[in-house]
């Protein structure tokens, strides 16, 4: 039993997270907003049934991030059967050998720019297992791997500027423009991929003079499958592919004001032949066919099925070989997924029984006026249970810009930063403990790597927020 724990540490951790969550909700009562009155009511507790309804409720709420990483794995398996691809990750890492500090650096800043200006930051993740085949032919260790681009990912929330799932949320619940406070937006993006890659830098070092060091292992190689070496082909798909991606899931008219996208689908759909809407009739209905800046984890899902489908017809796969390739996929996406709904259900819980909004409310009342290290806490805290962004702001968004009203756009950064921060530790992080599960590091590991930069971050945080509240 203990070696299976040892092996299955991210699930334990996230488990014993949820059973947390679980236990507060017998010990302190709930808060709920009332108008602009934070509400306290009596203790609710999570009985039996209320664990295993609610716990099985996360299969039904997130299905499309469920069905996206049964996709990616299939996607990525077939791809690894490619010797195409092979070469060409291999032309890749032969580019950068003896330059594997500049080609982390790279593929960190790509990552961390993409997130903090993407429409869905789940979208990153499908560039990851090409970055990862890579650092792991570049002969790089797995927390190096990890840490470039998962945790990369992470910078891009932390110090989000147009990404709507988190400076987006601010706009729209917190009333905080994309444009308010900007610098310190760019500080923290700027400290944080600077701070964090001095370590990652650091680290690397070491690892490229220790021989012993636990090195990558690619999750998708497998026996090739197909008798054509030639690039061209792969290269071609997957360079449409990360074109086609980034255009669509860009902010152009939220957050960029550029609306030509919209305007361009919305010919498309009306434009007619012999009197009727053709193209309309060809690419789908009004609500699945959306503009460039629209489209949500569907799309992309689509797009990665029609990209294997022109990658079987080029390399001349069978369908037999085809289906199996995916099913492996499918099944190495087993674990990840599994992680996932862990990771949501410590949010579940805490929102539908929130308890987390009384415990802010007693820290913030210690002083009779707003404090800003307090407030810094509160936030980090309330994100130590938050899956995603939004469930921050639910459950205390409101509190912070009803309460302390004058500050309203300062704490929208503070919840944002603070979120971000906690995204490098909590379990209910899914980008950090699929990463984890994903390259094979242990929890242990990771927080021995990381707590540094998370002391300094916090400091480079609290000095901000001195600054602008």
């Amino acid at each position: 039993m203990k070696k299976f724990w040892e092996k299955h540490d991210l699930v334990k951790i996230a488990g014993i997270m949820v059973l947390f969550v679980v236990l507060l909700s017998w010990v302190i009562p709930q808060g709920y907003w009332s108008g602009s009155e934070l509400m306290v009511s009596d203790i609710t507790r999570v009985g039996i049934f209320d664990f295993f309804t609610y716990g099985l409720l996360g299969i039904y709420y997130f299905p499309v991030v469920v069905t996206f990483l049964f996709l990616l794995g299939g996607f990525y398996q077939l791809l690894g059967k490619i010797k195409g691809y092979q070469r060409l990750t291999d032309g890749v890492a032969k580019t950068f050998k003896g330059n594997e500090i500049l080609f982390a650096l790279l593929v960190s800043f790509f990552i961390a720019a993409l997130s903090a200006i993407i429409n869905d930051n789940f979208v990153v993740l499908a560039f990851i297992p090409f970055f990862i085949t890579v650092l792991s032919k570049l002969k790089l260790d797995k927390l190096t791997g990890v840490a470039i681009t998962f945790g990369s990912l992470l910078i891009g929330m932390l110090g989000s500027v147009y990404g709507q799932s988190v400076a987006g949320v601010n706009a729209s619940e917190l009333s905080a423009d994309y444009n308010t406070f900007l610098w310190v937006k760019l500080a923290l993006f700027g400290a944080a991929f600077v701070i964090f890659n001095l370590f990652n830098v650091l680290h690397i070092k070491k690892v490229l003079k220790n021989k012993k060091a636990d090195l990558i292992e690619d999750t998708f190689k497998s026996e090739e499958i197909t008798k054509p070496k030639t690039i061209w082909p792969v290269a071609t798909i997957l360079i449409l592919f990360v074109i086609i991606t980034i255009m669509a899931y860009l902010p152009w008219s939220k957050a960029l004001g550029v609306d030509i996208f919209e305007k361009a689908t919305t010919w498309i759909k009306e434009v007619e032949i012999l009197d009727s809407p053709i193209f309309a009739y060809i690419f789908g209905s009004t609500d699945a066919f959306t503009s460039f800046g629209s489209w949500d984890l569907f799309g992309i899902q689509v797009v990665m099925m029609v990209a294997t489908l022109f990658i079987k017809l080029a390399y001349k796969v069978s369908w037999n070989d085809y289906l199996t390739a995916f099913g492996e996929g499918l099944k190495k996406s087993g674990k990840l997924v599994i992680i996932l709904l862990v990771c949501y259900n410590i949010a579940a819980f805490s929102v539908m029984f929130p308890v987390i909004p009384t415990v802010i409310d007693w820290l913030m009342n210690l002083l009779d006026k707003f404090n800003v290290i307090l407030g810094t806490i509160g936030g980090f805290i309330t994100s130590l249970f938050s899956v995603e962004y939004r469930y921050t702001v639910q459950l205390v968004g409101k509190y912070f810009i009803t309460n302390y009203s004058e500050f309203a756009k300062q704490s929208a950064l503070m919840l944002q930063s603070t979120y971000g921060l906690a995204s490098f530790i909590t379990p209910a992080s899914a980008f950090l403990f699929i990463g984890l599960s994903y390259v094979g590091v242990s929890y242990k590991d990771w927080f021995k790597y990381i707590w540094k930069f998370l002391v300094a971050m916090f400091v480079v945080i609290v000095i901000l927020m001195l600054i602008i509240f």
